[in-house]
């Protein structure tokens, strides 16, 4: 309800007029895909398929076993739960080895989008989730990065700052303690909007 996916859509149309960014990855719980799925194309005149199981067997079946679905559409929505299985992620990374732009990098998705981002944030404690894992996995293969939630902070600041150190690993670091340079930092990374 605090409009997270607006604002969302709202860059993504911008720097795609920008000619910025083309291909767009989104991911969040599966109980949204429809919902990002449908406010994108409804505001934004955005197509972006959802990639699930079923969506990988219809291009399968279209293309060829051989085919990567990854590779198929520039843009897509998964759920955090679809792409941190094994085979799913290869998959993705071997679309990422693929699609490399010609100047060497693997930066072959533009934009991350996770919503729900406290979901795969790092352990406070033990060992980090396989949603968490996952999300590290991703990070290198997007130039932009967006993180979206309405529970940044569980409390624990090792697990905050573990967030803000996948977003930006150049600004941030896990830390158990944030000194007031990390504060000022994370005022230019974070819009905080409330009801209000």
């Amino acid at each position: 309800g605090l409009g997270k996916t607006i604002e969302a859509g709202l860059i993504l149309t911008e720097l795609i007029a920008r000619r910025r960014v083309r291909r767009i990855l989104v991911v969040c719980p599966a109980a949204l895909q429809q919902q990002w799925q449908e406010e994108l194309r409804e505001k934004f005149g955005l197509e972006c398929p959802v990639m699930d199981r079923a969506e990988a067997f219809r291009i399968q079946r279209e293309l060829g076993m051989d085919a990567n679905p990854w590779t198929v559409t520039p843009r897509a929505i998964t759920s955090m739960d679809y792409l941190r299985q094994q085979d799913v992620i290869e998959s993705f990374l071997a679309s990422t080895r693929r699609l490399g732009r010609p100047d060497g990098t693997d930066l072959a998705w533009d934009v991350l989008i996770v919503d729900e981002a406290h979901n795969l944030a790092p352990a406070s404690f033990g060992d980090d989730s396989l949603r968490t894992r996952m999300l590290r996995e991703l990070i290198p293969h997007f130039e932009h990065r967006l993180f979206l939630t309405a529970t940044p902070h569980n409390g624990y600041t090792l697990s905050f700052s573990g967030l803000l150190e996948l977003l930006d690993p150049v600004r941030f670091s896990q830390t158990t303690t944030l000194t007031d340079a990390e504060h000022r930092q994370i005022q230019t990374v974070m819009v905080r909007r409330l009801k209000s």
